[in-house]
């Protein structure tokens, strides 16, 4: 107690120092919280472990909210130092080793917390079980978001792990890196999970509004430079990425090993010439930004558990940052809270990049070429090759673009004079699939109009057969799904149910990625055709009801259409 009193820390002031840390804590003030618990270590220090263990515990919280992770580890070193068993250090240190991906180390300290009667068992079991799971999933990639799925999206998004599966960046013959697969993998195969090292949303009523989106993207740097500023390991992974300025000779193939969380040392505290705002290159970073950032909303891209809720989202992750684009892509990406799962949407074979669509290219090979200019790039994939030089099809390929940019032309006469086209020129299915690709919004358009089916619907192959034509040129996406959903109910040209259900769940593998079972699939599959619905709601009442009301007036035009047939 002597010494309790040299440091001007007795019984009472012990009270009134644990009155104070409960205030900040309610606060979420953990600068503060941090101050008073280190207060209390240094009184407590040469007197009761206990009580300097449970402040040592505490404000390894607190350094860790603040992003001192070093410094809440060396907090949880020093409580157990004192005290090998002590139940909230364990618990601390292994929330922290957790959150660094280092998912058996956490375990150990989980399961140390474990004994009958120890204060925390039931939290330490319930961390130890996710524990497992997350090492699981980080070795194997194996995602199962079913449960998550089937209650609608309810509750928190499901934990993830990173995972790097069978890929590589090497030199790409396009130019710069790219992301190589190392081993074949069939369509559906998790080839990445990463998790954003910040992520900005928001509501923006207008999709116009450029000052609202640009309180997003604001927001959203700050959060990617404070990353940088807490993490030397996060400074230095952002700085592997390309400015778009460099020449390709001075861009360096990062070692893989460096997108594995358990690269970090642990015992990294602030290092030299990082951990500062002004230490940061801070005009590099904002060139890192302006050419690698996603967005969740991409036309290469799932955002689950969303809800309609926010429809500006950014962000950046890493390694798919060094995805580069083609109009003929064999991979998608899921974006599941802050993690994006990437995931080969087409067979892809050893050695052959890994590659995403940057923009919508559903579209004629016209459009995608000022796309990709927009981006300042030149796409020389087989696809728009194939459409830029091909003697046989360009004339036709252009006079359709014409139309189809222009408006008003019949949308269902354009789509038979290519199938004639193409079936005279013996035209291979894959190159077939590339032409009803780039003019799919006309294949839409025509099985969308009755009247235009009516008068058209015999001369072209039906609506899943071309969904399926066009997932091979593309790999799938939700349009592309949710027409051959429609054209497999129809069951033009579908082959018997089995055939069927096997084409449709192939095509949802290829959209969403082997991250649900089949019940849950079928829900996914269900949601699809309802965003169509209301889709088709929207351009016909207008957004003036949410979606609750848009399925009241679906109600009362059925029972309209009913009445006139009366």
């Amino acid at each position: 107690m002597a010494a309790a009193a040299m440091d001007g820390l007795d019984e009472e002031s012990l009270q009134e120092l644990r009155s104070q840390a409960t205030r900040l804590l309610l606060k979420e003030d953990w600068e503060g919280y941090a101050a008073v618990c280190s207060r209390i270590v240094r009184g407590a220090a040469a007197t009761d472990r206990r009580v300097l263990c449970s402040a040592l515990a505490h404000r390894a919280d607190a350094r860790a909210r603040l992003g001192d992770r070093p410094g809440a580890l060396a907090d949880c070193d020093a409580a157990l130092a004192a005290d090998p068993a002590h139940p909230a250090a364990l618990l601390a240190k292994g929330a922290l080793l957790r959150g660094l991906g280092r998912y058996a180390l956490a375990a150990d300290c989980f399961r140390a917390a474990l004994p009958a009667g120890a204060s925390g068992a039931d939290e330490a079991r319930e961390m130890l079980d996710q524990c497992r799971r997350l090492e699981a999933q980080a070795r194997s990639g194996a995602v199962d978001l079913s449960d998550w799925v089937l209650a609608g999206f309810s509750g928190k998004c499901p934990d993830l792990a990173e995972f790097v599966g069978p890929v590589e960046v090497r030199r790409s013959a396009h130019g710069g890196r790219g992301v190589f697969a190392l081993k074949s993998v069939e369509a559906g195969a998790v080839l990445m999970i990463s998790k954003a090292v910040a992520t900005g949303r928001g509501v923006i009523p207008d999709a116009a509004d450029s000052d609202e989106k640009m309180v997003v993207w604001k927001d959203f740097v700050d959060k990617v430079l404070d990353a940088a500023e807490r993490c030397p390991r996060t400074a230095s992974l952002i700085y592997t990425l390309s400015t778009g300025e460099e020449q390709e000779e001075e861009l360096a193939v990062p070692d893989m090993a460096l997108f594995k969380p358990e690269s970090e040392d642990l015992s990294d505290g602030v290092q030299a010439g990082i951990g500062t705002r002004e230490a940061l290159d801070v005009d590099r970073i904002m060139k890192v930004l302006d050419v690698n950032c996603l967005t969740e909303d991409a036309p290469s891209a799932n955002l689950l558990g969303n809800s309609g809720i926010v429809n500006c989202g950014v962000g950046l992750w890493i390694l798919p940052s060094f995805l580069n684009h083609s109009c003929h892509p064999n991979a998608r990406r899921t974006h599941v809270g802050d993690h994006a799962i990437v995931h080969a949407s087409r067979d892809i074979k050893a050695g052959e990049e890994v590659t995403f669509p940057y923009f919508d290219v559903l579209n004629p090979v016209g459009k995608r070429r000022e796309a990709a200019r927009a981006w300042e790039f030149e796409c020389r994939c087989d696809r728009c090759r194939f459409e830029a030089e091909d003697a046989v099809l360009r004339q036709e390929l252009v006079r359709s673009e014409n139309e189809l940019v222009n408006g008003g032309a019949d949308m269902g006469a354009l789509v038979v004079r290519l199938e004639d086209k193409m079936r005279k020129s013996m035209v291979k299915e894959k190159r077939k699939a590339f032409v009803r690709a780039s003019f799919w919004s006309a294949y839409s358009s025509l099985f969308d109009n009755g009247r235009l089916m009516r008068k058209w619907g015999r001369k072209v192959p039906g609506e899943a057969v071309v969904a399926e034509s066009v997932a091979g040129a593309v790999g799938g996406g939700e349009s592309v799904l949710r027409a051959m959903l429609r054209g497999a109910n129809e069951g033009n040209g579908c082959g018997n149910r089995l055939e069927v259900e096997d084409k449709v769940v192939r095509i949802g593998k290829a959209t969403y990625g082997k991250v649900v079972k089949r019940q849950a699939m079928r829900a996914l599959f269900r949601l699809t055709l309802e965003s169509d619905v209301v889709r088709i709601g929207k351009a016909t009442y207008g957004k003036v009801v949410k979606r609750q009301a848009m399925r009241a007036l679906f109600r009362l035009t059925l029972e309209s259409d009913n009445c006139k047939s009366l």
